[in-house]
């Protein structure tokens, strides 16, 4: 682990596999508040090659100069990628059915349930042929991207979520609930029929707040509570408290695994297969 000013960098990288196969590569890069998230991963490979996890307590990323982007960005990897993909994780987002999605009026589906900034740019993209992801970011962030990588598309990090869910065969998956753990935040699914029935997001600052805004999911959804199995990842861990806590009130939670679709760095083992899955999933929006 390496320490910048203002930055922590984590390191996962197959050195050799990424000098071998850079040319056929994808950069992908997760933006959120307070961690930057580079992933380089080949399609034709079907391998990540490199996770690299810059964090800071102190500084919002969205809130970075132009220059002070560029500087964080250029300093990841000593090579040139012929194709990056900008990818953001905030909870300024939504999704829509597409048969009730209107272009012009993408900035009023995210003020259901969104308290916008006075400087933000308003971006969506069609998810398949029945959904749409709108999502809100900074607006001078979004002029840094957009002059950095002018050529790139910029996609919400819940697409990921949404082409996974879709093409992963669940067992029993309608009383399935999956939980995407986030620092301040948790985004809540369920599939039916192998289909999106249900997605929402919750503020959850504790442990209680989630088994909280999950029960009251599962009681909406009528879910069998002697069935319900939940299916948790990303900012959770299995010593924490959370997945522990969770059992008392329902007895089938799972934590997810890792595709075995794709080849790993060995460093990975230094981190739990539910954590950073979406990055690691980067390539499903290839």
């Amino acid at each position: 682990m390496q320490t910048q000013e203002k930055f922590t960098i984590k390191n996962y990288t197959d050195i050799e596999g990424l000098e071998s196969n850079v040319q056929r590569c994808t950069l992908f890069l997760h933006f959120g508040a307070n961690n930057l998230k580079a992933v380089v991963a080949s399609k034709s490979k079907n391998a990540i090659y490199s996770l690299k996890i810059i964090e800071s307590k102190e500084k919002n990323i969205f809130k970075s100069s132009a220059s002070d982007l560029k500087s964080l960005v250029e300093n990841l990897y000593p090579f040139e990628f012929e194709t990056t993909k900008i990818i953001i994780d905030n909870n300024r987002h939504s999704i829509v059915p597409e048969p009730l999605f209107a272009g012009d009026k993408a900035e009023s589906y995210l003020k259901l349930n969104t308290v916008l900034d006075k400087n933000f740019k308003v971006l969506y993209n069609r998810i398949g042929n029945n959904k749409v992801s709108v999502f809100a970011l900074n607006e001078d962030f979004y002029k840094s991207v957009i002059s950095l990588f002018p050529h790139s598309e910029i996609i919400h990090e819940t697409q990921l979520m949404m082409i996974f869910l879709s093409e992963t065969n669940f067992k029993n998956d309608k009383e399935t609930l999956f939980v995407n753990v986030h620092d301040s935040y948790i985004e809540v699914a369920q599939l039916k029929n192998s289909a999106l029935n249900y997605y929402n997001t919750f503020r959850a600052e504790a442990d209680t707040d989630i088994i909280y805004f999950v029960l009251s999911v599962a009681e909406l959804q009528k879910l069998n509570p002697e069935k319900l199995h939940i299916i948790l990842f990303g900012d959770v861990s299995n010593t924490g408290s959370l997945p522990a806590l969770m059992k008392k009130y329902i007895p089938d939670v799972e934590l997810l695994k890792r595709p075995e679709t794709y080849s790993y760095p060995a460093s990975f083992r230094e981190f739990q297969e539910q954590q950073n899955y979406l990055p690691i999933c980067s390539l499903l929006c290839e």
